[in-house]
């Protein structure tokens, strides 16, 4: 569910990729933590910074709506 949230929530985005899910001791019972690999892509022109950063808060707003997902820092 989380791959299909991404993928709809972000124009540009090329790859979306799971490489990691880690459940451990130092998680909250009942909980996950999973890491994506994001690929951005524009045929025209090569993206910045100041592109990208708005798709990934556009990414992470909707993963916490849909999914109930928090990011880890």
């Amino acid at each position: 569910a989380m791959l299909e949230t991404i993928r709809r929530a972000a124009k540009n985005l090329e790859e979306v990729r799971l490489f990691d899910i880690y459940r451990g001791a130092q998680l909250l019972s009942g909980k996950k933590s999973v890491a994506f690999s994001l690929t951005f892509r524009n045929a025209e022109r090569t993206l910045s910074d100041d592109d990208v950063n708005p798709l990934m808060q556009k990414i992470l707003a909707a993963c916490e709506a849909e999914c109930s997902a928090t990011l880890r820092l």
